[in-house]
C-alpha cells in the first residue's frame, strides 16, 4: 500500500503539471477558478512529493525493499524542489535524535523566555535544507521548461515554481511550527511534539496528517503517512 500510494503521487504529480504546462492558458478570466483549481491541486501534490520523501527517510516508502524506498525518496524529493535525499536523512535523522535541542535542524531555540516567532523560526529552518544546488537545480530546470520544451512563463511560475514554494512555507507551518511551538507549555515528553488533531480533511490537505498527529509520528516514525489517523485512533480506543 504505501509503494502504492508513493508511486501514485509522484506520477499524479508528473502528469498534472505536464498537463496545465501545455494545455492551461492563464490569461483568461472566464478560466480563473479552473486555474486556481488548478493550482491548489498542485500545491498539494507538491506537499506529497515531500511527505513521501520523508516517508522514505524511515524506509516506509516500500518497506522491505531498501533499495526501491531509497529511490522513490530521490526520485521525490528532486521532483518537489531539486532536493538532495540522501541530505534530507542525514538533516532528519538529527531531528529524531536530537529533538528540540541545538542540534535540531528543525527546532528554533527559546530565546529570553520567549518563544521564538513564526518568521525568524522558518528562516533559520529554511537556512538548514535549502542550498545553492538546490537553487540552481531550480533555476535551470525552469530554463529548460520555458526555452528548451518552449512551455509559457506563467504557466511554468504558477503551476510549477510558486506552489513548490508555497508548499514549502505550509509544510513547514503545519509539520514544524504548530506541532513543535511550545506556546509557552510544557511538552508531555522528550518528543518536544503535540498532536493537533483536525477533522480527517484537514489533517490531510494541511499536511497530509503529520501535522495533526506530529507526537504520534515521533512516537512511531516508521508508520506511512496514511497509517497515523487509525493508529491515532486505535490508541484512543485503547486508553
Amino acid at each position: 500500500m504505501a509503494l502504492f500510494m508513493g508511486v501514485g503521487i509522484i506520477l499524479t504529480w508528473i502528469f498534472s503539471v505536464s498537463y496545465v504546462l501545455t494545455h492551461l492558458e492563464i490569461y483568461s478570466a472566464f478560466d480563473f477558478f479552473r486555474n486556481l483549481g488548478w493550482f491548489a491541486w498542485i500545491q498539494f501534490l507538491s506537499v506529497g512529493l515531500f511527505v513521501t520523501s520523508h516517508d522514505a527517510c524511515h524506509g516506509s516508502a516500500a518497506p522491505n525493499y531498501p533499495r526501491v524506498n531509497r529511490w522513490i525518496g530521490r526520485i521525490a524529493a528532486g521532483l518537489y524542489a531539486g532536493l538532495l535525499f540522501d541530505s534530507i536523512i542525514l538533516k532528519h535523522s538529527d531531528h529524531h535524535a536530537f529533538v528540540g535541542s541545538e542540534n535540531d535542524p528543525d527546532f528554533h531555540s527559546v530565546e529570553q523566555g520567549h518563544s521564538p516567532g513564526f518568521l525568524s523560526w522558518m528562516l533559520r529552518f529554511f537556512s538548514h535544507y535549502l542550498s545553492l544546488p538546490q537553487l540552481l537545480w531550480m533555476t535551470i530546470a525552469s530554463q529548460i521548461l520555458m526555452h528548451g520544451f518552449h512551455f509559457r512563463e506563467p504557466n511554468v511560475l504558477l503551476f510549477w515554481a510558486v506552489p513548490s514554494f508555497l508548499s514549502a512555507i505550509q509544510l513547514f507551518y503545519f509539520g514544524t511550527y504548530l506541532p513543535h511551538h511550545s506556546r509557552n507549555r510544557p511538552f508531555q515528553d522528550q518528543h518536544h511534539a503535540r498532536n493537533t488533531v483536525q477533522p480527517y480533511w484537514s489533517s490531510l490537505v494541511s499536511c497530509y496528517h503529520f501535522g495533526a498527529y506530529h507526537h504520534l509520528h515521533h512516537l512511531k516514525p516508521g508508520l506511512p503517512w496514511f497509517r497515523l489517523p487509525q493508529e491515532h485512533l486505535r490508541s484512543q480506543l485503547k486508553s
